[in-house]
C-alpha cells in the first residue's frame, strides 16, 4: 500500500462516547501529540448535534450510514445528512487513514477493529499486539469494503478503536488512557509503514466475527432471558460447546451447541439493547505475518 499522508481522527460518531471526544480535545490543546514526521493528523467531531446533547444519535445511528447499499429510508434524518456532509468534506482524500474512536459499555478493554484482512491491516494488528499484548484485535471483514456501513469505511482506508467498559455519557481515566495507548501504537505503525521501517513482526492470535446472539422475546416483545452471569463481563473469553450464553426466566439456559469454540464480545452493550442483541461471537485464529 502507498504511504498515508493524513490520518483523520474522528470522535463523536456516537455523541455520548466521551473518550474520543476528550482525546480530540487533548489533541487540539496540544496535550497529546498525534502528528508524525510523514503525515499530519486532523481531529474532527462527526456528529456535533449528538455530542451537544450527550446522546448516541439524534435520529438514527450515524455509524450505520456509510454503505453504498444503504437504502433504508433514512434520507430525511439528521444522521443521513451528517453522513453525506462527512463524505463530501473528508472521504475523497486518497492517501488518508480514518481512525474512528469509540467507547463500549462492554468489558472489551482496548480493541482494534479491522474491516479488511489485507496485509496492511494484518501487520497493523501485529504491531499493535506487540506494543500492547493485552489488546484485542478483531477482524470484521465479512462484507466487501463498499458494503460496510461504518464511518471509517467512508474513504479507502480506516479502522475503529473501541475501549471499555465505560458507561455512555461518562468519562473514565482508565479507558481514556487505553485509547491514547492504542492510538499511539496505530500512529507509530503508520509512521513506520511510511518510512518502510516495519521490522520483523510476530504471528498473533486475533478474533474474527462470526454472528450475533439475540435475546429471545415473548409475544409482547419483552425479553425472556438475560446474558448468563457466567459470561457477563468476560468479553473475549472462550465459550465451549454446552456452556451457557443466556439464562432464561424459566430456569433453563441457552447454551452454545456447536463444536467450534467461540469468544463473546460486545456482551450486554447497552447501545444494542434496542435491537435485543445480547452479544457478538467471534472465532479465534492465528494471523501469520512472517
Amino acid at each position: 500500500m502507498d504511504n498515508i499522508n493524513q490520518v483523520l481522527l474522528v470522535a463523536g460518531t456516537h455523541g455520548n462516547e466521551l473518550s474520543g471526544i476528550y482525546l480530540n480535545k487533548l489533541i487540539k490543546e496540544r496535550l497529546y501529540a498525534a502528528d508524525r514526521s510523514t503525515f499530519s493528523t486532523h481531529p474532527v467531531i462527526a456528529n456535533p448535534k449528538a455530542v451537544e446533547q450527550n446522546v448516541r444519535y439524534v435520529d438514527t445511528d450515524l455509524n450505520r450510514q456509510f454503505s453504498n447499499a444503504n437504502n433504508d429510508g433514512t434520507s430525511g434524518l439528521a444522521e443521513y445528512t451528517a453522513a453525506r456532509q462527512f463524505i463530501d468534506r473528508h472521504a475523497s482524500r486518497e492517501q488518508q487513514l480514518i481512525v474512528d474512536l469509540h467507547n463500549t459499555t462492554s468489558n472489551m478493554g482496548a480493541t482494534l477493529i479491522l474491516l479488511s484482512n489485507d496485509v496492511f491491516y494484518q501487520k497493523m494488528g501485529a504491531y499493535v499486539k506487540q506494543r500492547m499484548p493485552e489488546a484485542n484485535i478483531l477482524f470484521e471483514d465479512r462484507k466487501p469494503w463498499d458494503e460496510q456501513p461504518y464511518l471509517c469505511t467512508a474513504g479507502k482506508h480506516g479502522v475503529m478503536i473501541e475501549v471499555g467498559a465505560q458507561a455512555h455519557g461518562s468519562l473514565k481515566f482508565e479507558t481514556l488512557t487505553l485509547m491514547k495507548q492504542m492510538l499511539t501504537a496505530v500512529l507509530d505503525y503508520v509512521e513506520k509503514h511510511n518510512l518502510k521501517q516495519i521490522k520483523e513482526l510476530k504471528d498473533y492470535s486475533a478474533f474474527f466475527y462470526v454472528e450475533e446472539v439475540n435475546v429471545p422475546l415473548d409475544q409482547d416483545g419483552m425479553r425472556i432471558a438475560t446474558v448468563h452471569p457466567k459470561i457477563c463481563g468476560r468479553d473475549f473469553e472462550v465459550v465451549k460447546q454446552g456452556e451457557p450464553l443466556l439464562a432464561t426466566f424459566f430456569g433453563y439456559d441457552v447454551s452454545w451447541e456447536r463444536e467450534q469454540d467461540i469468544y463473546p464480545h460486545f456482551i450486554n452493550e447497552s447501545a444494542y439493547a434496542k435491537a435485543n442483541i445480547a452479544m457478538a461471537l467471534a472465532e479465534k485464529r492465528l494471523v501469520s505475518v512472517s
